[in-house]
């Protein structure tokens, strides 16, 4: 059976009671609202269905890297977590933004000054991960959690409020990965296999790339995103990609490359001719600066997060993109050399490291926590993984309902009942506590499957 049902009421360690509203695009994330007088909307995640070995093995990770990462300002906080019982796996709470950077961009160009302000929240995001000794590895735009944003019309960034929003495969420093999404993926990861800090910085100089590129050219998604790539697999794409970097940078003629199986290069293609590019695409001299200087070929010569948060572009005033001070050191924490030799971790990431960033007592007493039902918490194939797969019931029946012999779920206050109303409704959702301006309203969506799920308007 899913493993989160419409109406299903999943009460948290905080002893706060969570009513499943609708799923948000997956069959493992869901919209719900706490079962109180304040009602607040939050979301559920629980273990996708590939997630298979004993006990959930990526969820544990995702859970270590939440409470190694709790008392972080710019990483998406989870504010409860739900035990496992005889009818559900493990869940976690996490606070709900109204959109993601890849949905707003879609909606309108980021004005400069909103840029620089979702730039720097990435960065402070990812000196949080990397001063830990890890690496994110999953920068893209879909993972960066937005709210604030008026899609009407151009602000400068003083409303915006931007957090890194999934942990699933933050891990530590490692040869033999190429775990990072292939339009984001760094050119040592492609060539060389090796992730480090480093890796997120080339897919942080991307994602800035893309958000002003869409200035003059909306409709495309930028830089080595919107390669032609024949009919458009996995294979194709990655292909494109190695090939593009190894032209744009020359690499063979990079010490740091020399002895990688590199991409036959294209001798009618002018190395550095992707900057150009960019001019053409509307981009400054000072901008076009500041991501020569954060996407060097050789990860050794990125500056680290830290030190871009410092750059002239973004406000700060101890480096400027091409002089001494912007390239004599990247700054990186003294754990990022630290490369662990695994090359049996592939593409996927589901086997990320733990980190020794956490003692391991605690990490043992999670897993522990996890275990506790863990065996009762099958599906009706018996199998250990959490979820189906279908689409969820329109029926509150379910892990929580009557059907199967469960216990229903709790009574709903009148508060709770007019705030899932207003939600299933589209018709917006209260102010929240402390908000200085309303949510957006969410809009109940049928899926070409038959299932529904709610997307922000």
């Amino acid at each position: 059976m899913p493993a989160i049902t419409e109406g299903g009421a999943y009460t948290g360690e905080s002893g706060k009671t969570y009513l499943a509203v609708g799923p948000l695009g997956q069959a493992n994330v869901w919209t719900a609202v706490q079962n109180d007088e304040h009602g607040n909307i939050v979301v559920l995640k629980a273990p996708s269905t590939d997630d298979t070995g004993t006990s959930w093995p990526q969820f544990q990770h995702e859970m270590i890297m939440h409470e190694l990462f709790k008392d972080c300002s710019y990483i998406r906080r989870q504010v409860d977590r739900v035990a496992p019982s005889e009818n559900s796996p493990p869940l976690i709470v996490l606070e709900i933004f109204e959109t993601t950077l890849w949905q707003a961009r879609t909606k309108r160009p980021f004005s400069k000054d909103e840029v620089r302000s979702v730039a720097r929240s990435i960065l402070h995001g990812l000196q949080e991960v990397h001063d830990k000794g890890m690496v994110y590895v999953d920068i893209k735009m879909q993972n960066i959690m937005i709210n604030g944003f008026d899609t009407s019309k151009d602000g400068d960034g003083s409303r915006l409020e931007a957090k890194l929003g999934d942990l699933g495969i933050v891990m530590e420093p490692m040869r033999g990965a190429t775990t990072q999404p292939i339009v984001y993926r760094a050119p040592e990861v492609f060539f060389k296999g090796e992730l480090t800090p480093a890796a997120d910085i080339w897919a942080f100089g991307l994602v800035v790339s893309h958000l002003l590129e869409a200035k003059q050219r909306f409709a495309n998604t930028g830089l080595y995103d919107d390669l032609h790539v024949g009919k458009g697999s996995l294979f194709e794409r990655e292909q494109a990609m190695r090939s593009a970097i190894a032209n744009d940078y020359d690499i063979d003629g990079e010490e740091y490359y020399k002895d990688c199986a590199l991409p036959v290069r294209n001798p009618s293609h002018d190395p550095g001719q992707h900057w150009d590019q960019l001019r053409k695409r509307g981009l400054s001299e000072e901008e076009v600066s500041f991501l020569q200087w954060v996407m060097k070929v050789d990860p050794r010569e990125r500056p680290s997060a830290k030190v871009i948060l410092q750059s002239k572009w973004l406000g700060g005033e101890g480096v400027v993109p091409g002089t001494s001070n912007g390239t004599s050191s990247n700054g990186f924490p003294p754990a990022s050399s630290a490369i662990t030799q695994d090359p049996s971790k592939t593409s996927t990431g589901t086997a990320a490291p733990q980190s020794t960033a956490l003692p391991e007592t605690q990490i043992a007493a999670m897993k522990d926590w996890i275990d506790q039902d863990s065996s009762k918490a099958t599906n009706s194939n018996g199998s250990e993984t959490a979820d189906s797969g279908k689409e969820p019931s329109s029926s509150a029946a379910g892990s929580n309902g009557a059907a199967d012999g469960a216990q229903r779920p709790p009574a709903v206050g009148a508060r709770t009942q007019d705030r899932l109303a207003a939600v299933m409704s589209g018709k917006g959702t209260p102010k929240e506590p402390g908000a200085e301006s309303p949510r957006p309203a969410l809009v109940e969506s049928r899926s070409s499957g038959g299932g529904t799920y709610l997307s922000y308007r």
